[in-house]
């Protein structure tokens, strides 16, 4: 009797264990699986957060560098006074603004996602992924291109390119991508931020960046840049407001444009008195703006006139007025009497402009002045870039005293005023065009900075400051981040003697990148 109970005990088990559930490793790891994980892509949603990560937070020593921007104070930074290192290190790989870590690698598994099929998806991610790379390059020169992003094929030491050889990859990469977009092809709609799916439109868009890094090449190689510049011209640019490539934003929680809450909280996040960094418009933009009654100063420009415990804001031109980049170490007496960025510029739902048809005509006027056919004249092109850059201010909701709407009438006034002079010498018309690049691009750091090494415009003022690490010039290219010498030593070590120095001589603040080959070193300051 005993034996039977026992085997009936068995049995009873067997069977209950039998409609127990397989404990193999991959049900295990079922089990830790984050419950509420999406465990696919949609590759729209991917579109549209690397859209949204386009605009990085631009290098505040940039703007100062660039001198829209000045501070009285002794900021540990580059900046106006070329003061230190700090801030002038290329970022690769933080969590949430790298190069590779962000856009890179969203590109690389959205590409990943998409189908044989998807002809004008996968065109449009290669687009972007220029875009994404020649920023990254053209502050930090030679950088990890064909070998990048391959981790997961076990590639954990990636060498670094030449910036030639990058350049030449990503102008092929544009021709390709934009003979491939065919509006007769799905491509993304509601994910797509700028154009909404438009192919025509996005065709303009790798043309006119094509246009932008064929003439990145004027001064290094001549023959690749009209070879370039002119392939861009044929395929078509932008040369409308209706063609700009823009993010707009709304003030709600999720919703704000990042990089101007980064200016309101990094120095303007109340008017008036003593901001956090002392820091005003400088007085190389403000003086440009003021001498030639350009209509933007008072859309972009305030001072903020104490009334008892309040400050109101006044846009008038004439009382506009800049802060000499480096003048000062101590907070003057006047300090209120200085320029900030207005209401208007500091307004968290600001629009962002990624590219535009600003920048398309006064690089195709510059096309036309060195004899690449452009179908028109330099100073039609020049007006026309001139007006984009004004008009397109009305993208700006009007706050407080400022409105970004200029009419036509202001902006005939301004080229009445200020026309250009075809019968200068070449010199000259250029430092006018890219000086006009330099006023109408303004908060597009990336691209002022890259054009002002290019071409030496706009003229900068010589920074005499006591101290400053780079003998008061305008600093060239970024730093590599030292943790590449922790993870890649031998590549990173490479790249640094390729190009002219190493850590130890701490000098690559003013060694140039590939490119960067304009006579002199330095040049065009004031």
């Amino acid at each position: 009797m005993k034996k039977k109970f026992i085997k009936s005990i068995c049995l009873l088990a067997a069977a209950v264990i039998a409609l127990m559930p397989s404990c193999s490793k991959d049900k295990l790891a079922e089990l830790n699986a984050p419950q509420n994980a999406v465990g696919f892509i949609i590759p729209e949603n991917i579109f549209t957060n690397v859209i949204l990560n386009m605009p990085r937070s631009n290098y505040a020593v940039i703007g100062g560098g660039m001198q829209y921007f000045s501070t009285y104070k002794e900021v540990p930074a580059v900046g106006d006074k070329y003061y230190s290192f700090n801030g002038a290190t290329v970022d690769f790989g933080t969590a949430t603004t790298g190069f590779y870590t962000n856009n890179l690698n969203r590109l690389y598994v959205l590409d990943n996602a998409l189908t044989a099929a998807d002809v004008n998806k996968k065109a449009i991610v290669r687009i972007l992924k220029v875009y994404t790379y020649h920023q990254l390059t053209d502050v930090a020169g030679d950088v990890p291109y064909f070998d990048a992003l391959k981790g997961e094929s076990g590639l954990l030491s990636p060498k670094y390119d030449t910036q030639q050889a990058i350049y030449m990859d990503m102008l092929k990469e544009l021709k390709e991508s934009a003979e491939l977009l065919n509006a007769a092809n799905p491509t993304f709609t509601t994910g797509d931020l700028f154009y909404k799916g438009d192919i025509s439109k996005w065709k303009k868009f790798a043309y006119t960046l094509m246009l932008r890094l064929g003439m990145r090449l004027s001064e290094v190689s001549p023959a690749d840049a009209q070879t370039w510049v002119q392939t861009a011209i044929a395929g078509g640019v932008m040369t409308s407001d209706a063609d700009i490539a823009k993010i707009i934003y709304a003030n709600t929680t999720g919703n704000i444009n990042a990089k101007t809450q980064g200016l309101v909280n990094g120095d303007y996040a109340s008017p008036g008195g003593d901001n956090v960094e002392g820091g005003k418009y400088a007085a190389t933009f403000i003086d440009r703006m003021k001498t030639t009654n350009d209509p933007r100063l008072p859309v972009v420009s305030v001072v903020w006139q104490p009334s008892g415990a309040t400050y109101s804001a006044n846009n008038t031109p004439a009382v506009q007025r800049g802060m000499v980049s480096a003048s000062l170490n101590t907070r003057p007496t006047d300090f209120d009497t200085y320029s900030e960025p207005s209401q208007l510029v500091l307004n968290l739902a600001a629009p962002i402009i990624i590219m535009g048809p600003a920048e398309a005509n006064l690089l195709l006027a510059e096309a036309a002045l060195r004899g690449w056919s452009t179908g028109t004249s330099a100073a039609t092109a020049y007006n026309n870039g001139v007006r984009s850059g004004m008009t397109q201010w009305a993208l700006w909701p009007t706050v407080g005293v400022s409105s970004g709407v200029i009419t036509t009438a202001q902006i005939d006034a301004y080229l009445l005023a200020n026309p250009y002079v075809a019968t200068a010498s070449t010199e000259a018309q250029m430092e006018q065009i890219n000086t006009q690049k330099w006023l109408s691009m303004f908060g597009d750091d990336y691209e002022v900075y890259a054009n002002w090494r290019r071409t030496g415009y706009p003229r900068l003022k010589k920074v005499n400051y006591t101290g400053n690490v780079t003998g008061g010039f305008m600093f060239r290219r970024f730093a590599l981040p030292i943790s590449e010498k922790l993870v890649n030593a031998d590549n990173y070590l490479a790249a640094l003697s390729r190009q002219g120095f190493s850590e130890s001589t701490d000098d690559n603040l003013l060694t140039k990148v590939w490119w960067d080959k304009k006579p002199g070193l330095p040049f065009n300051f004031n």
